[in-house]
């Protein structure tokens, strides 16, 4: 889905930025799913991250540029010429306080009619499905052959560093940013694929 979105506002001679871009898979999937003739900005605040994205691109032998930065975010960013910025499970990362100053440089450096596509955890309205929703992740995850320590290892690691917001506090951030449109492109349980568009 983020492909199809991304070669619809990719744009010739633009950056398309992966903030967050972890190892690199996103950019490598977006390198043989577009035909824009894009360079590729992927940004990671781990050393050990950048260093496999690096490893799997040159692997890859991309047909377009691309440069890696290791920045941590949550200190702003300088976004460049944009047609599209991706946040994909980083945003609910960054601390609340920093979150409208990032959307804010996103949307600086976007092109008019660029667009920003996030996709993370968010709350429900009611926690009613809040619990539903974490409960029905977990179980997927004890499917897949998690271990209920490891889940329960990684819940304790991101308790306090992970915080989502509801899908309606990511759309009022995002509109008070300069954004003119947000939609929601994907849902599932508690995670969402959310695009607004400068």
């Amino acid at each position: 889905m983020m492909a199809e979105l991304v070669a619809d506002f990719a744009v010739d001679g633009t950056n398309i930025y992966d903030l967050g871009c972890s190892t690199g898979t996103t950019i490598s999937n977006l390198d043989r799913s577009i035909t824009s003739r894009v360079k590729f900005i992927g940004i990671d605040s781990s050393k050990d991250m950048i260093a496999q994205t690096r490893h799997k691109l040159t692997q890859s032998k991309l047909a377009r540029e691309w440069e890696l930065h290791c920045a941590d975010v949550n200190q702003g960013i300088n976004i460049f010429n944009a047609s599209v910025v991706i946040m994909s499970l980083t945003l609910q990362f960054i601390r609340p306080l920093h979150r409208a100053r990032l959307i804010s440089d996103v949307h600086r450096g976007l092109r008019d009619q660029g667009c920003l596509i996030i996709f993370e955890k968010v709350l429900g309205k009611d926690s009613i499905f809040n619990r539903l929703f974490i409960k029905y992740y977990y179980d997927m995850k004890k499917r897949n052959g998690y271990s209920e320590l490891e889940i329960s290892q990684k819940r304790e690691a991101l308790e306090n560093i992970l915080i989502p917001y509801k899908i309606e506090e990511n759309s009022e951030l995002i509109l008070k940013s300069g954004f003119r449109y947000f939609d929601i492109f994907f849902k599932w349980h508690n995670f969402c694929g959310m695009i607004a568009v400068k």
